[in-house]
């Protein structure tokens, strides 16, 4: 269970506040052409990464940050487009789908924010360049804090994951969906066909997103996107684990953390990845959701218990 929180704390992270030159008063009230994000839970993980003792302390460099937005809410905040650059419009405007493109815009502008908060605003959001790896993964551009994050988004929802030192892997996918028959045995490991196979209906769906996003957060985390082939992957549900990673398990361990988010009459569910850290302290998983200032139905964050 996650331990209480004692109070929520608002963040405005609008352009002006990360580091853009704009003086203001006391009295000024804040547009609301600005967002503005809401600190939640937070989880300290780490009894299967490192050994935890009574009484110990999060490493810093371990903090992962977890950003969530409906993407509408978060683009009606028109300050938040002139955080992108012109090679971030390059990229997103060669995406065909509007909502799709919608949320891509989301994702970028919720990572140039996260990015920005990790580093004490040292670096400017419209100062963050990146580059890709030779299996395609972006990645900070060199000359600036080297930074982990990873990326996911679907139409109505942008999240971001950003740690320091950790690297990580983060996916979410709408549960209510319908999902065929031939897709589950197209991407789930035998074992998991059977174990999924014995469900019907809603319960079928859900887990099956569940194991999806296990594996497009872990393949993610390293550096692999789909070069894996999913029906090599096993996980086991309830407690999750790993239970085998094909060919490409490289020695790797890592601790995978589930959460939902209610957006509206829509519920999504995302994973984590997080390799095991080299120097041990406790990890600990942080949420920073859009604020709901209008009344429209907040996102709301919830830990899996699995």
């Amino acid at each position: 269970m996650f331990p209480a929180q004692s109070r929520s704390r608002q963040l405005d992270v609008s352009a002006t506040a990360l580091g853009r030159a704009h003086q203001r008063t006391s009295s000024e009230r804040r547009s609301v052409s600005r967002p503005l994000f809401m600190e939640g839970w937070r989880k300290p993980v780490g009894h299967r990464l490192v050994s935890v003792s009574r009484g110990s302390s999060v490493c810093p460099d371990n903090t992962i940050q977890i950003w969530v937005a409906d993407t509408d809410r978060l683009l009606r905040a028109k300050s938040c487009l002139q955080l992108l650059t012109d090679n971030d419009w390059t990229t997103l405007n060669r995406i065909q789908s509007l909502p799709n493109r919608s949320s891509a815009i989301a994702a970028r502008v919720l990572l140039r924010l996260g990015l920005s908060k990790a580093t004490d605003r040292a670096v400017a959001p419209t100062q963050w360049d990146f580059s890709l790896t030779a299996q395609q993964r972006p990645i900070v551009a060199e000359g600036l804090p080297q930074l982990h994050f990873s990326v996911s988004h679907v139409d109505q929802l942008a999240v971001v994951a950003i740690s320091p030192r950790l690297n990580i892997g983060i996916d979410v996918e709408s549960v209510d969906q319908n999902v065929a028959e031939n897709v589950i045995a197209g991407f789930c490991h035998r074992d998991e066909r059977r174990s999924v196979g014995a469900l019907s209906g809603v319960q079928k769906t859900r887990e099956f997103v569940r194991l999806w996003t296990l594996k497009e957060a872990y393949t993610k985390m390293m550096g692999v996107g789909h070069s894996l082939d999913f029906k090599m992957i096993k996980f086991m549900l309830d407690p999750i684990d790993l239970a085998s990673a094909g060919r490409c398990a490289g020695g790797v361990s890592a601790q995978f953390e589930n959460f939902y988010v209610s957006l509206k009459h829509t519920l999504f569910h995302a994973s984590l990845a997080i390799e095991q850290p080299r120097i041990a302290g406790i990890t600990e998983v942080q949420v920073i959701s859009l604020a709901d200032s209008a009344n429209e139905g907040a996102v709301l964050v919830s830990p899996s218990c699995a």
